[in-house]
Formats: structure tokens, sequence, C-alpha cells
């Protein structure tokens, strides 16, 4: 086994589960998309979607802002 192999497979050994930092679950990023698509939509359909579209896109986006941190007490 080559070096490089060797120092890769001991650093990934040294890594634990509860080092590795990964953001909390969150639904606003579907519905932000979701808003998306009805504005894009409602430019070939109709305009009321791209209105109902941008109201989502905006709740969405100011929800996912304001969604509390996930911070390391809550781990």
């Amino acid at each position: 086994m080559s070096e490089t192999a060797d120092n890769q497979t001991t650093t990934e050994s040294k890594i634990k589960p509860e080092d590795i930092h990964m953001p909390p679950s969150s639904f606003w990023p579907i519905i932000l998309a979701v808003g998306f698509i009805l504005i894009i939509g409602g430019l070939a359909i109709s305009v009321s979607f791209s209105i109902v579209g941008i109201i989502i896109t905006l709740v969405s986006a100011i929800g996912w802002v304001i969604e509390p941190v996930d911070t390391e007490e809550n781990h």
C-alpha cells in the first residue's frame, strides 16, 4: 500500500461521527422550489400562478432565514 493511501486510511479512522457537522433538516428549500416553479409556470399559464408563487417564495425564504440554528447544546 502506498504512503498516501496509508495516510488517508489513518485520517479516516480518526474521524468520529460526532466531529462531523451537518446542517439541521429543513422543509423550507422544498417549499421555496415549489414557489419558483409556480412563478415560472405562471409565466406560461396565468399571472395568478405567478402571484401565488411569489408569495410562497417570499414566505419560504423568510421562514428559512429565521429558522432556528442548531447549536451544540441541541445535539
